[in-house]
This record gives structure tokens, sequence and C-alpha cells, in this order.
């Protein structure tokens, strides 16, 4: 399975459920509340719930890095009436606990792993994950975080230097927080490129020696589209 660190992040009993029916059972006051605050929880899951993740085979089996729960290993014990040790998995999350986990990982693992060694690093992962990452690097203050936006599907350049992002050049010459919605917040992830021309990936292709396949991926990237050249 997944790392624990790395999983999205936990909704709770509202796991399943669509924005709108959310909203419409709760309040769509209630539904922001619990989709943006950055400390609240959603109701949690019960221990016999399908989405709890300790009902999950891939962690029962096979998770040994996570502390165990005294609470889940008393309930399991009375119920399956023997012992049972449990691991402490969520039940549900606000985007502070998804981020107790996921920075963790970050600056433990990928930072000196990869990012130290000149590595170049992808990481796919879940909208409020990445928001939560981008809070960390961009020093995006806790109060204005639930008003950032991540667009679906867009490449996302995060530069160590500048402590910002750089998007990938679609030749539109569009402002990218005109063109995409990264929400109120979104002036944080560009404030640090003082050289404008360094937010274009063209400025980046002269300063760094790329493979064909590396141009190959940045055209496909750029130009999703256009089938990709095999080399």
């Amino acid at each position: 399975p997944p790392p624990p660190l790395c999983l999205c992040r936990m909704y709770g009993s509202l796991t399943g459920l669509s924005k709108k029916m959310v909203a419409q059972r709760h309040g769509e006051e209630q539904f922001k509340a619990w989709r943006r605050g950055y400390k609240v929880r959603p109701p949690p899951v019960s221990s016999f719930s399908v989405n709890y993740p300790g009902n999950d085979e891939r962690y029962t089996k096979f998770l040994d890095d996570v502390r165990y729960s005294v609470s889940e290993s008393i309930i399991r014990t009375i119920e399956g009436k023997k012992i049972s040790l449990q691991r402490k998995l969520p039940k549900s999350e606000s985007l502070y606990d998804c981020m107790s986990r996921t920075i963790p990982f970050y600056k433990e693992a990928i930072y000196p792993e990869a990012i130290a060694q000149g590595k170049r690093v992808l990481i796919s992962s879940s909208e409020n994950a990445i928001r939560g990452l981008l809070m960390h690097l961009c020093d995006i203050p806790e109060e204005r975080v639930t008003e950032l936006e991540i667009p679906n599907g867009l490449p996302l350049i995060f530069d160590l230097e500048s402590k910002c992002l750089k998007l990938l050049d679609d030749g539109s010459g569009q402002d990218p927080l005109e063109k995409y919605n990264f929400g109120k917040a979104g002036k944080y992830l560009f404030q640090n490129c003082l050289v404008p021309e360094e937010c274009d990936l063209v400025y980046h292709r002269n300063q760094v020696n790329l493979s064909k396949e590396e141009e190959d991926d940045i055209e496909f990237l750029r130009n999703p589209k256009k089938e990709k050249v095999k080399s």
C-alpha cells in the first residue's frame, strides 16, 4: 500500500459523498468549514466502517511503521474475543492533521534522500496534500491557506532557490494568475519570482542540459493533445 504519510486527507464519515450531497445535508457553511477549515475535522468514521483504513487488509497485514492504538486494540480485542493489536490510523482529518503527516515525510525522506542529492522529484498527490506542502514551501499564512486553490492536472514546478512556483510555458503569454484559478491566496505561490523570465520554462531550458527524452517529456506536458514522440 502507499505509505500512510503520503495518503490523501481522511474525510471521515463524509468519505464517498459528493460535495453537493454534503452541502445539501449539512448546509453550505458547514460544508465549507469541513472542506477548507485548517483545523476543522469532519465527523469521524466508526471503527467498523468500510471506509476506516484499519479495516483495509493492505494496512492491517503489511503496515509496520505506525504506532499501535490502545483504544482500537481494546475495541478489536473485545469484538473478536482474543487479543488483537491495531495500528493508529486516522478516522477523520483536518488539513492540519494531513500536514502533520506529509510535511515530516517531505523533510525526513524526500528532501534528504532526493532533493539534497540533486535529484529531480515528481510528486503526484491529492489536492489537500499538495496544498499543505505548498503552505510549508511558500510560507503561506495559516489563515490564508484555505483560500488556496490547486488547479486539477496542472504541472507545478517549485524552485527551491526563489521559493516560488513556475509553470510550463504553454505559449499563451497569459498571466498564470489570470488563466488558472489559484484562489485568493494564489499570489503567495508566485510572490518571490523577482525575474519574470524565470517563470518561463524556456529560461530554465537555457540554463540546464536536458536529455532528448526530457525535452520530449516537456513538450508533451506543454501540448498534451499531441502524441508524445518516441525516441
